[in-house]
């Protein structure tokens, strides 16, 4: 894309083919450079039978091991070892996890494989999903060796992300790490993943209808930067997979190869910024908090796009009900008088979160602001107000079109289908903007005093 324009490399991106975007590089119509450092991706099926080809071409030499989730070595990972061993790539396996247990996803575990394979390795292969392609991109990393991988279900976006979503202290983060060289997505092997992964995974690339207004709300409210490439990339395949949903959920051929394509898409939206922003809001900051209640309270911890999904509708209510806000009666006076300190904001952070508090506060208290500062930003969010929602609206989709892709899928689609209760939806709503430091739809209802009186009204 060395000869394109700006604009004419932006088209051109967002017509290409999933596949023909690796390894670009072009000046994007926001200024700055853009780039996909993934060298390959291959969907369809029967693509790992290339892998071994396909990574001796781009310089994957030496000791190669394989890691794995125990739990699917003896099934899954010994069906893609036999095609990978046919094809002529001898791989060591090495599996991690007790075999009946989920497998964590934190720095320490990932810690723990690096330790064990130093020395012993002079590339990666992940033969799994989410959690274990995490492990391993990180792993992979804080080595300085390549990875692959070669996916197993397509329940998440983070194949083609060059991030890991890592807990450390209980604490969810996304970490920038090397991205991986070489990715395979074989629709033959994604299609036997279990129904709940597969759904998960639309759960997951569903909140596309909505994360990116709250990254236009940042970049409104905070200053924060914004490109609207990573929204055109999934914007082009969203049509395709919502059409798709009841194959999706049936697990059908062509079902598959569109959730594929469409996770593929969702990883890159955020690969070809560096930011996870273009594909993780409010929607994602709800499925943390739960998660870290489930933690903290020995709770059950269910999908993250499962969760997601669900949490995607809530905050499209939001959104819903910001429309019909008074934003402009509000009283200055009033927000001031309840305006909290930053002693009471850690105080507060102390004990609701307990032993988490501490990651937490490091997360949120950058973006809380002394009461002078606050004042002149709402302030300006109130007289530009009808202008600002005339920004976010072209990222904001109908709440009942993903609805209804949710539930022809399959796909859990209110807080009760996840066994939810109006108190924990509530508290999520409430709490969640206190997991990370972005500014999103939560921050602002918060802001304007109105967070729960608005949560209160959407779940009815």
């Amino acid at each position: 894309m060395k000869n394109m324009t700006a604009q004419q490399a932006f088209d051109t991106v967002i017509r290409s083919k999933t596949e023909d975007l690796m390894g670009i590089s072009f000046d994007c119509i926001c200024g700055e450079t853009h780039g996909v450092p993934i060298k390959y991706l291959s969907m369809g099926s029967g693509a790992v039978e290339r892998a071994g080809a396909v990574l001796d071409d781009f310089g994957f030499g030496g000791r190669g091991v394989a890691v794995c989730d125990r739990r699917i070595e003896s099934t899954v990972v010994r069906e893609v070892m036999s095609v990978l061993s046919a094809g002529g790539l001898d791989l060591a396996i090495h599996p991690v996890g007790d075999g009946a247990t989920l497998i964590k996803p934190e720095v320490s575990g990932s810690e723990i494989i690096a330790g064990e394979i130093k020395g012993k390795a002079d590339y990666l292969v992940a033969v799994g999903s989410g959690v274990i392609c995490d492990l391993v991109k990180y792993a992979a990393t804080s080595l300085g060796i390549p990875c692959a991988l070669i996916g197993t279900a397509p329940s998440m976006n983070g194949y083609t992300s060059s991030m890991a979503a890592l807990s450390e202290e209980g604490i969810k983060k996304t970490i920038m790490i090397d991205p991986p060289r070489c990715i395979f997505g074989d629709t033959a092997i994604m299609r036997d993943a279990p129904v709940e992964m597969v759904r998960a995974g639309l759960g997951d690339i569903i909140s596309k209808s909505i994360c990116n207004a709250d990254w236009k709300l940042s970049q409104i409210v905070k200053k924060t930067y914004f490109c609207p490439l990573p929204f055109r990339i999934t914007d082009k395949s969203e049509p395709e997979y919502l059409e798709a949903a009841e194959a999706i959920g049936g697990r059908t051929e062509e079902g598959i190869r569109v959730l594929t394509d469409g996770i593929m898409r969702s990883g890159l939206s955020m690969t070809v910024i560096g930011t996870s922003m273009p594909s993780s809001g409010a929607e994602h900051f709800i499925s943390h908090y739960w998660d870290l209640m489930a933690l903290k309270e020995g709770g059950k911890k269910l999908l993250h796009g499962t969760q997601v999904g669900v949490s995607t509708l809530l905050v499209l209510d939001l959104y819903e009900w910001l429309k019909g806000f008074r934003i402009k009666r509000v009283s200055m006076e009033k927000l001031e008088s309840d305006y909290p300190t930053r002693e009471e904001i850690e105080t507060f952070l102390e004990g609701k979160f307990g032993v988490y508090s501490e990651g937490i506060k490091a997360q949120y208290l950058p973006k809380y602001l002394p009461w002078k500062e606050k004042k002149a930003e709402l302030q300006r969010i109130v007289d530009t107000w009808d202008s600002i929602f005339g920004e976010l609206q072209p990222y904001i989709r109908p709440k009942h079109t993903a609805a209804r892709a949710l539930k022809k899928s399959g796909a859990p689609v209110t807080c009760e289908d996840l066994g939810k209760t109006r108190n924990e939806a509530l508290e999520a709503l409430i709490y969640a903007r206190y997991i990370r430091g972005r500014y999103t739809i939560l921050d602002l209802l918060a802001d304007f005093g109105v967070l729960e009186q608005a949560a209160r009204s959407i779940l009815g």
